[in-house]
């Protein structure tokens, strides 16, 4: 008996000894997930034709009428020897698809500037992305498997998360529909509508790793 407490002193100093040795490293892993929404808005391009001495201000009051601004502009060129072409962008609930195409076939016929449009497309508006939070639990879980399959090759064990990003969803492009604008054009209550769109969703995720000598 004597003999083993004799012992026990030098037992926990080794496994002091072990613990002291421990090493750590990080990390980072990114992880993403899809999610599918059915787009709620569409999309028109209009552009303007104005003279070389018309000024920004000058073109949007041609089309302010219809929700336009100088923050819908994309893009300015040459237009022949007649000026330039304003070109922007007006996303509108698919719900007022309708309306905002009279309004813009009425622009047309009454300004005093070419103004001619078409459908872009359809897109996820930033209010529905917002209103579908990413699982921050499930990114985690995902990046944890990630991690240890990866750690595990290199003779480490994964240890506690130090940082996670939010999750985050990718911005919406507008998504290109065929044969919509005639639907449009021809006022009827229901049309294509393209199917529903994958948002990305990502979350990066720093876990310590561990591993003993």
């Amino acid at each position: 008996m004597t003999g083993l407490w004799k012992a026990l002193p030098i037992l926990l100093v080794a496994c002091a000894s072990a613990f002291g040795q421990l090493q750590t490293d990080t990390i980072t892993i990114t992880a993403t997930r899809q999610v599918s929404l059915l787009p709620d808005q569409i999309v028109f391009n209009v552009q303007v034709v104005a003279p070389e001495s018309a000024g920004l201000d000058d073109v949007v009051a041609q089309v302010a009428g219809v929700g336009i601004s100088a923050a819908n502009l994309t893009g300015v060129s040459s237009y022949g020897n007649d000026g330039f072409a304003w070109n922007f962008t007006l996303a509108v609930p698919i719900s007022q698809a309708s309306a905002t195409t009279a309004s813009l076939v009425q622009l047309a016929q009454q300004s005093k500037q070419a103004v001619t449009f078409y459908v872009q497309g359809t897109q996820v508006s930033q209010a529905l992305q917002q209103s579908q939070p990413c699982s921050q639990t499930s990114l985690i879980s995902d990046a944890q498997s990630h991690a240890q399959s990866l750690a595990a090759a290199a003779g480490f064990t994964v240890g506690p998360v130090l940082a996670v990003s939010d999750g985050s969803l990718a911005p919406a492009v507008p998504q290109a529909v065929a044969g919509q604008l005639f639907a449009v054009l021809l006022g009827t209550p229901s049309f294509f509508v393209a199917p529903p769109q994958p948002i990305t969703c990502t979350a990066v995720v720093k876990f310590q790793l561990l591993r003993y000598h």
